[in-house]
């Protein structure tokens, strides 16, 4: 594949540039990051001959039909640095045009950033915000900037909408019938809405909606076993739709003796009920506590004798209490005890449906560690469109699904690998003496600062690969 002249100086440039460098530096980390940089050099150097060298394999193996027009540059960011490089560009009889090597690398039409670069900027772009994703890709790619980074997310982020608005325009409208593979007696099904900052629109915040399914919790710290999230700025209607469609992708519904929901008494929530068939709701111990510590802080007493009821599941001991610690309140007190008395009264059912130790309660930790602590970072604002986009990719991170989204069709490059890495000497390398060639591309071979230790010892052995080649 490699020429020997391209690979010997490659490394005579690179071990002159690091003598630079440590002749140069003023200290460890100045002369680790120089050394980087003549690295990634060299591998794009090195990388830039071997796609040339493939795509005139490809010249060879090409189809019928098709017709050299012309060559193009390309210039593609990675995570050694940026390359640029040539490549053929054919058409076919049909007028169509294509770029065989593009397509079997597994590169887009458009595409910037290779695919590493992409899944790294994923990563840290659902981690953190984007200048600081940028920044801490910075030190392997200098180029990056936070708008890149913004893009991955944002085509990506598309991509996962139209996905979930495909699938359902294909169940709820065309009718399309699915089914899952996984079997499980108990499904869990816990949901929850947070609130973002909206960066431009009517309103200060935005809603995101987040539902998850589980079949059960195992360990001391009651890790959910297999879990599936779904996301994003949607109505109540909607992401039920989608969480139908996902789940019954997942699971075999109809195989599932007992579908619990559970959630914070949003109306939302209990709509869900509707596309469980025979699944029941369950109030959301956290907010219960929550509810009950608003309206009841004032008075110790109030609050031990209605959680005693609540845990009696004595719903008139419950309703006596608040009535108690009404008489004995006024103004706010007394309004958040009234509305406290109508939530109790609203989702008893829920509370009462399940024994302690089988009650759900862990939607508000999903929340805080899938979508908390990305989008509600100080400062963060978030557009409606952004918000459902990383919401969505968020949700697909938590599933473990986050580099589904990038994909490449390498199908013929162990075939068009299958030649010797370093090419053996042509004819007319035997007649031309490669010590002399290297003489004149390196004139600190025979310059004045020729007696120095990393010449004589480095580079002038480095000229004696002729004699094995």
């Amino acid at each position: 594949m490699f020429k020997i002249r391209q690979v010997i100086m490659v490394v005579l440039l690179l071990a002159q540039g690091i003598f630079e460098a440590l002749k140069e530096a003023e200290d460890f980390s100045q002369l680790e990051e120089e050394i980087q940089k003549l690295s990634q050099r060299a591998a794009g150097q090195l990388f830039v001959e071997a796609l040339e060298e493939i795509d005139q394999r490809l010249l060879a193996q090409k189809e019928r039909g098709l017709e050299v027009v012309g060559k193009r540059e390309r210039t593609l960011l990675t995570s050694f640095g940026e390359i640029t490089f040539k490549r053929r560009l054919y058409c076919d009889q049909e007028g169509t045009y294509h770029i065989l090597l593009d397509q079997n690398m597994g590169l887009g039409p458009r595409q910037r950033i290779s695919n590493r670069l992409m899944e790294m900027s994923l990563d840290l772009g659902t981690e953190m915000p984007f200048r600081r994703a940028a920044r801490v890709l910075g030190y392997l790619v200098p180029t990056i900037s936070p708008m890149a980074i913004w893009k991955v997310l944002k085509a990506f982020g598309e991509e996962a909408i139209s996905e979930a608005s495909a699938l359902r325009k294909a169940v709820f409208e065309g009718g399309k019938p699915v089914e899952g593979t996984e079997e499980t007696e108990v499904l869990n099904i816990e949901a929850d809405e947070v609130c973002v900052k909206q960066q431009r629109g009517p309103q200060k915040n935005l809603g995101l909606k987040l539902v998850v399914g589980y079949e059960g919790k195992e360990g001391k710290r009651k890790y959910l076993l297999n879990k599936t999230a779904i996301a994003g700025v949607a109505d109540g209607e909607g992401i039920w739709e989608e969480t139908d469609c996902v789940f019954s992708q997942k699971w075999r519904i109809e195989k599932v003796k007992r579908t619990r929901i559970g959630g914070d008494g949003a109306s939302w929530i209990k709509k869900g009920i509707e596309h469980f068939p025979g699944a029941s709701y369950h109030l959301d111990p956290f907010h219960l506590r929550k509810k009950l510590c608003e309206a009841l802080s004032f008075s110790s007493k109030s609050y031990e004798e209605v959680s005693s009821g609540i845990a009696k599941l004595d719903f008139k001991a419950v309703t006596e209490a608040l009535d108690r610690s009404m008489k004995i309140s006024r103004g706010a007190r007394r309004k958040r005890v009234r509305d406290l008395k109508t939530y109790l009264l609203s989702n008893w059912e829920g509370i009462a449906e399940l024994p302690e130790e089988e009650r759900l309660g862990t939607i508000e930790g999903q929340v805080r560690h899938t979508i908390t602590r990305r989008m509600k970072r100080i400062g963060g604002r978030w557009t409606a469109s952004g918000a459902d986009r990383m919401s969505r990719l968020l949700a697909a991170k938590a599933n473990g699904e986050l580099n589904s989204y990038i994909s490449g069709n390498r199908s013929n490059i162990k075939e068009l690998l299958e030649f010797e890495p370093v090419l053996k000497k042509t004819s007319r390398d035997k007649q031309e003496d490669l010590e002399a060639w290297l003489r004149t591309s390196m004139p600190a071979l025979s310059g004045p600062h020729a007696a120095r230790p990393w010449i004589k010892c480095v580079l002038k052995e480095l000229t004696k690969i002729q004699d094995s080649a």
